[in-house]
């Protein structure tokens, strides 16, 4: 079993080798003393499940970006445009009228109509069937990669303004 010697200057030698410890070259590399050297202790299927954590992260945020209806910007609170939805659907098939006041992204106010609020329930169903799109699409690029390189390559498309 080898030691590592800390020195006054805080750098590391190997006390086997005698020889100066270069700086860790990423937080994954572990120092070998008997081989003298860094070594990359990720596994790949370890970095693909810590890639494809990192791609979920983005999906949810995607799924939560604002969006636009009918050149109008939405904030992308799932539970009350489902339940307006709902409520504008259950309106509309019972023949009665529906109006709710919305407030936008860039906080003024919109009326809605039963048809306007289930455009915007679409809307934002259409932005996280494309969210769940690119994250399968990408999740086949991680089942697929070889290489830590590759991994890192995997990264969620920019999004382009609403």
């Amino acid at each position: 079993m080898g030691t590592i010697i800390i020195n006054s200057d805080g750098t590391q030698t190997n006390e086997r080798t005698g020889k100066t410890i270069p700086p860790q070259p990423s937080e994954y590399h572990e120092y070998d003393v008997a081989a003298d050297m860094w070594i990359d202790a990720r596994t790949l299927d370890g970095v693909k499940a810590r890639t494809w954590d990192r791609i979920k992260a983005a999906r949810c945020m995607a799924e939560a970006a604002d969006f636009a209806c009918d050149g109008v910007v939405y904030q992308a609170d799932k539970d009350r445009i489902v339940g307006a939805t709902q409520l504008a659907l259950m309106a509309q098939a019972a023949g009665r009228p529906y109006s709710i006041d919305w407030t936008l992204s860039n906080n003024t106010h919109l009326t809605l109509d039963a048809a306007g609020m289930i455009a915007v329930g679409a809307a934002l169903g259409a932005q996280v069937a494309e969210a769940f799109a690119i994250g399968l699409h990408l999740r086949q690029q991680i089942a697929a990669a070889n290489s830590f390189e590759e991994l890192e390559a995997i990264v969620w498309p920019a999004r382009s303004d609403v």
